[in-house]
């Protein structure tokens, strides 16, 4: 955390082992938001980077307290080519890889969506595993209570939720409304 008095923004993140499970940021009372993208790049509880500094910026305009940011893989890299390469090698025998992936980050993104005034999403096309996508959303969307709806700021043409720094036609501008990506 960067500030130990309540005098500014909280920082924070948590972590198990070198994986990332969840991003957060307060600065208010206000409502929390959960934003769930594909995979954890280079903010933690010391710093930003341009996603999160984005996503600063809109729940802050949006009315929000704060978000916790989670993904749909937990692994740290900024390129999403080396967080392909890691679940790969899920196949090839990496149990610690896939107990990481099943057994504590999907059960935390989760709790963090249940537990949130709004989830939103942002994956982007990056995203390569529409099977585990829909498992997912599944997970968050039934079970018990609550059951989000899920939220973007666009989509791709294949449909996917846009990244906001997404390039080109696909960049979402900061006064984007939130859109309705998946109802219950």
């Amino acid at each position: 955390m960067i500030d130990l008095f309540g005098n500014g923004p909280i920082y924070d993140a948590e972590f198990h082992g070198k994986n990332r499970l969840t991003l957060s940021r307060r600065w208010s009372d206000g409502p929390r938001a959960c934003v769930i993208g594909c995979n954890p790049s280079t903010a933690d509880a010391m710093k930003d980077d341009p996603t999160s500094i984005w996503w600063n910026k809109w729940f802050y305009a949006a009315g929000f307290g704060g978000y916790d940011a989670v993904n749909l893989y937990p692994f740290c890299t900024s390129n999403p080519t080396e967080c392909r390469r890691i679940v790969a090698t899920i196949d090839g025998g990496a149990w610690d890889v896939r107990d990481d992936l099943n057994f504590v980050n999907l059960p935390h993104v989760v709790e963090k969506a249940k537990a949130a005034a709004q989830v939103f999403v942002c994956w982007g096309a990056i995203a390569w595993d529409s099977l585990w996508i829909d498992h997912v959303v599944e997970e968050i969307q039934s079970g018990e209570a609550p059951y989000p709806d899920l939220w973007c700021w666009g989509k791709t043409d294949s449909g996917a939720p846009k990244h906001p720094m997404a390039r080109g036609k696909h960049r979402i501008p900061a006064d984007q409304k939130a859109i309705l990506w998946r109802a219950v």
